[in-house]
């Protein structure tokens, strides 16, 4: 930001980049903030609101074979291909409901904007008791953060991934042990590191929730290969 704005040129502009730190130097510059930081306290209270979220309201759609008849099915199934549509329909009809958690994205997609195009990197907890375990894949996700920062050790085993999370160009869709994010913490634990690609405006208010989970359908299930689809924001909106 630059700071020779005045507090009206800052209102003209819009806030939507506006930071506590650019109104401290501001108000170190002897402008009066206060209407400015009113404003500020009133946004960011509307971007919390905006991260909230119901997981659920997903229980009426959890149940499979769904019906192809619901909003749901219809709006996330979409359109089917003109060859193949009863093998892709079923897919839809049995896909089940999973909950990821984000490791990293861009910043632009922790507040509501219209990115046609983004990727997310999540972590699946592949291991029955992590799969709804969100505080414990938080954790997870938090600890793969670290080591792609160099603040924790890095083994041996995680250093292609944490490399590929350090470049932007990277597709990864990588399968982890638990003992090598944290031997303690998640011994015996599966875990499954995967890129998604999105539209911003499929996110519940159009940004990634305050507890970073997102709900997807597990479309295509295989032994060596997922694939994940980001549910409407819709249906899990609070």
């Amino acid at each position: 930001m630059k700071f020779f704005y005045s507090p009206k040129d800052v209102m003209e502009m819009g806030m939507k980049n506006l930071t506590e730190a650019d109104l401290d130097q501001m108000e170190a510059n002897g402008q009066d903030v206060s209407e400015l930081r009113k404003k500020l306290a009133e946004r960011n209270a509307e971007l919390e609101r905006a991260g909230e979220t119901d997981l659920s309201k997903l229980d009426a759609y959890a149940s499979t074979p769904r019906s192809r008849d619901t909003e749901f099915f219809k709006i996330n199934a979409g359109k089917a291909p003109l060859l193949g549509k009863a093998k892709f329909y079923e897919k839809y009809e049995n896909a089940k409901i999973v909950f990821p958690v984000v490791v990293q994205a861009a910043s632009s997609l922790y507040v509501p904007g219209d990115d046609a195009s983004a990727a997310v990197i999540v972590l699946h907890g592949l291991s029955e008791q992590y799969k709804n375990d969100f505080e414990a894949l938080r954790k997870a996700a938090d600890l793969l953060v670290a080591m792609r920062d160099g603040e924790v050790e890095v083994p041996k085993s995680l250093k292609k991934l944490v490399k590929d999370l350090n470049n932007p160009k990277s597709h990864i869709n990588t399968e982890l042990n638990g003992e090598d994010v944290d031997a303690q913490a998640f011994a015996g634990a599966k875990f499954l590191v995967d890129t998604v690609y999105l539209a911003q405006s499929d996110l519940p208010n159009k940004r990634i929730p305050n507890d970073r989970v997102l709900a997807m359908l597990n479309v295509y299930e295989k032994a060596d290969h997922n694939y994940y689809q980001l549910i409407k924001g819709q249906f899990y909106t609070k």
